[in-house]
């Protein structure tokens, strides 16, 4: 095993996971110009399937309970073929254990995770547009706790099935775990201030910075570049059944003029503890 670690970066779908990926990875390459494509199958998500490679099987075969077991062998297995001194991973999945009790992002091979929060009521809205789907059916899964991306039938090839569960129940799973540092940052403070949020992310994953190595990461993963690289080439973490580009609008506040009252209320009354606790009320 190498001395290398895990940061973690976690979210809720559509909630700025890829671009603080794509900014760090800017970082750590030195300042790089941003690749959307190469960043991302460089970084990898956590998701996918190359327990097929590092274990020998066929997930593709395997019940959701069978890949649970094998989660942490897995993540040692795949650490263990690095040599980074850190290796960022894309994560959807709530904070979860395997059924022999064990954290499936292994604590002792992680130096921290990073939790991106957004506001519920956009995220309902950017969601819809990335599955194809209403926005009253979006609304209705995060409020459930039973949801799963890529379960059976549903998941691509390259995904593994992914315990979601409720927004609410996600973001307490890991900012509540204990067990792996977590360090919240929401969107909107993203898109506000870009530079700082960056900063203390690196600060928390252990990745040395500069101002200037800053300003070229911010600079490189400009929504606008995102837009135009995946106008040009498309970007491989793109449903099918997408109605919209990935890199749609990277904005915050679309839901006062794109929800009903009722769905406003709606969202509110799934999630109003947690959004007041960050500030969303």
């Amino acid at each position: 095993m190498t001395g290398g670690r895990f940061g973690w970066l976690v979210s809720y779908p559509k909630s700025g996971n890829t671009w603080l990926r794509l900014m760090l990875s800017c970082v750590l390459s030195g300042g790089a110009a941003v690749n959307i494509n190469a960043t991302a199958a460089k970084t990898g998500v956590a998701s996918f399937a190359e327990m097929d490679e590092f274990l020998g099987i066929e997930s593709s075969e395997l019940t959701e309970t069978e890949i649970a077991a094998a989660m942490t062998a897995f993540h040692a297995e795949f650490l263990a073929n690095s040599d980074a001194a850190l290796l960022l991973r894309k994560v959807h999945d709530r904070f979860w254990r395997t059924p022999a009790g064990i954290a499936a992002f292994v604590p002792d091979l992680s130096i921290g995770a990073i939790y991106l929060i957004r506001d519920p009521r956009d995220v309902a809205i950017s969601w819809s547009h990335h599955y194809g789907v209403s926005i009253d059916a979006i609304i209705e899964r995060m409020a459930d706790d039973g949801v799963v991306l890529g379960h059976p039938g549903s998941r691509g090839p390259e995904q593994l099935p992914q315990p979601l569960g409720s927004w609410s129940g996600h973001v307490l799973s890991w900012i509540e775990q204990g067990e792996i540092p977590a360090l919240v940052i929401r969107y909107e403070d993203m898109l506000r201030e870009p530079r700082e949020s960056l900063a203390r992310a690196a600060a928390h994953l252990g990745i040395a910075t500069t101002t200037g190595l800053l300003d070229s990461a911010v600079s490189a993963t400009r929504f606008d570049h995102l837009q135009r690289q995946e106008q040009a080439a498309g970007f491989r973490e793109r449903l099918v059944c997408a109605t919209a580009p990935f890199f749609r609008e990277g904005r915050a506040g679309c839901w006062r003029d794109q929800l009903s009252a009722a769905q406003i209320a709606r969202i509110t009354r799934d999630h109003g503890a947690v959004m007041a606790r960050f500030g969303y009320l």
